[in-house]
């Protein structure tokens, strides 16, 4: 199975100490690295700028949902800048996360944080990026993925899928074994998040055990963003590579 590779980073330092990485097919910037006074996207991974991940987001969205409509405009003003600027230096996705465990819950916040999930995907449309709803495995938010099916599907926009998985905490293969079987044709999107400079290592056998849980959806080459943590180093970076298929 051909997979397209990723790199995603959490800071302008490790984008300027990024190596160039000659398997990695696609970059992923935090949504907040705009904001970076300084920031320069170096030309070895200018062309190969794909997403904007909001892993932030999170957050935001939920203060959002009892808030007046002044504050709620003054976030879409933001949204709308943010997409501006990341679809002018020529990314294609952006996620957004939520608080699933809330969403699930509580039926008002599901109804507001709908309505508010539609506006950003307006947004989204406007400046031609692809909507991409964030889902942490492990995550005890999110014991029961026929929820987030229901939730999804009830927004009644295309939207894909992007799973942030964490390998190495307790319970993460044998959710995404439960994930997989539940929502085949939302196994097409990963983030592999892990600490790299706590001791944590994506091995070949580990990312061997990932991939049996990845489908192709449609005609679309199923990827794999790997993030090694906030503290990750340039070697950190390179040991990526021979992980590789």
């Amino acid at each position: 199975m051909k997979l397209h590779y990723g790199i995603a980073v959490a800071s302008a330092k490790q984008l300027n100490d990024l190596p160039g990485l000659e398997k990695v097919d696609f970059l992923e910037l935090p949504t907040f690295l705009r904001d970076e006074p300084d920031l320069v996207i170096p030309p070895v991974w200018k062309k190969r700028l794909h997403r904007a991940g909001g892993r932030r987001e999170a957050r935001t969205l939920s203060s959002l949902v009892c808030a007046g409509s002044g504050i709620k405009l003054e976030y879409f003003r933001m949204f709308s800048a943010c997409c501006a600027d990341f679809s002018r230096w020529g990314a294609k996705e952006i996620t957004l996360c939520v608080d699933w465990e809330a969403a699930f819950s509580d039926t008002d916040y599901a109804v507001n944080l709908r309505e508010i999930l539609r506006c950003c995907f307006g947004i989204t449309e406007k400046y031609r990026l692809k909507p991409v709803l964030e889902l942490r495995i492990p995550g005890s938010a999110v014991l029961d993925p026929a929820k987030f099916i229901k939730f999804r599907n009830s927004l009644l926009i295309p939207v894909r899928t992007l799973v942030d998985l964490h390998p190495h905490e307790p319970g993460a293969l044998e959710f995404l074994e439960k994930f997989s079987a539940a929502m085949p044709f939302d196994s097409s999107c990963f983030r592999i998040s892990f600490d790299a400079a706590g001791g944590n290592y994506l091995t070949v056998k580990l990312l061997e055990k990932i991939c049996r849980h990845i489908r192709p959806a449609g005609a679309e080459t199923p990827q794999i963003c790997f993030y090694p943590g906030k503290n990750a180093d340039r070697e950190a970076y390179l040991l990526l590579e021979t992980v590789m298929q």
